[in-house]
């Protein structure tokens, strides 16, 4: 009851504000006709092309701005993995001796590389911004292209990272363990992108993280099967797989830039 007072004088106070505005309104002089239209159309005109003739963005440009945004928040986190893997790689070299113990080790810290960007790819759907996304000047599938590169950039320092921790506290050879930590990494990748160009959203986190983790399952327990990844004959082999690999992730990236209906999945 004490509310009602209060509720009755800002209704009063509202309708008495309604009715000055529209008081001072109607009384405001104006003026209409033909010199005042082409003056409005001239000025249009000036600001059509002032429009035009302003500067655009250059996809350069805009990926060098995506860098504060998404990039230092990535690379961070990357960061931290590779230390924490760094030090793992130091701690259990005892127990790494065995190649097939440091290859299992290698191909799962691979694939958990690749996991570090599935988030950040993830992220427009999980903040609602696929719409606005899909709207702006650079299309979906740009602005995709600057998150895999600033991804790409952060992949490249932390597997060369692990590579050389590798290398420096195993007796691992440099030649293979390059082999170790590309093929699972494409592997991974040309599943994962594969999932991007013809999934939506929702499916693609579920598909992309149910491939990664059935990857680190095959690799880390001592099945027969997987148990020819890790054997020393095969070393051309997995060469080729890793060529192979290679074709197919950047089949899938042209795919996903020039025919797939990236865009449109983004709103569905």
């Amino acid at each position: 009851m004490k509310n009602e007072p209060l509720k009755n004088n800002s209704l009063y106070k509202e309708t008495d504000l309604k009715q000055e505005l529209s008081r001072a309104l109607h009384q405001l002089p104006y003026e209409t006709g033909d010199p005042h239209l082409q003056a409005t159309i001239l000025l249009a005109r000036k600001e059509a092309c002032r429009m035009q003739t302003r500067e655009r963005i250059s996809f350069a440009r805009f990926l060098k701005k995506q860098i504060p945004l998404i990039g230092w928040k990535l690379w961070g986190i990357q960061g931290v993995f590779l230390a924490a893997a760094s030090r793992v790689l130091s701690d259990c070299s005892g127990y790494l001796i065995s190649p097939p113990r440091l290859a299992r080790l290698l191909f799962c810290l691979s694939v958990v590389v690749f996991m570090t960007a599935l988030p950040l790819l993830y992220r427009s759907i999980r903040c609602q911004m696929q719409e606005i996304e899909a709207a702006s000047r650079f299309s979906s599938v740009r602005l995709l292209l600057a998150k895999l590169i600033v991804i790409g950039i952060g992949d490249i320092f932390l597997l060369g990272g692990l590579l050389f921790t590798a290398t420096a506290k195993t007796a691992l050879p440099a030649d293979i363990a390059v082999i170790y930590l590309c093929l699972p990494f494409l592997l991974a990748c040309g599943g994962c992108l594969f999932m991007l160009g013809h999934f939506p959203p929702g499916r693609f986190l579920a598909g992309s993280t149910l491939f990664c983790f059935a990857l680190l399952f095959l690799f880390s327990v001592p099945l027969r099967q997987s148990a020819l990844l890790f054997h020393p004959s095969y070393q051309e082999g997995r060469i080729i797989l890793c060529v192979w690999l290679s074709v197919f992730c950047a089949c899938q990236l042209r795919y996903i830039i020039k025919a797939s209906s990236y865009g449109e999945l983004q709103i569905i």
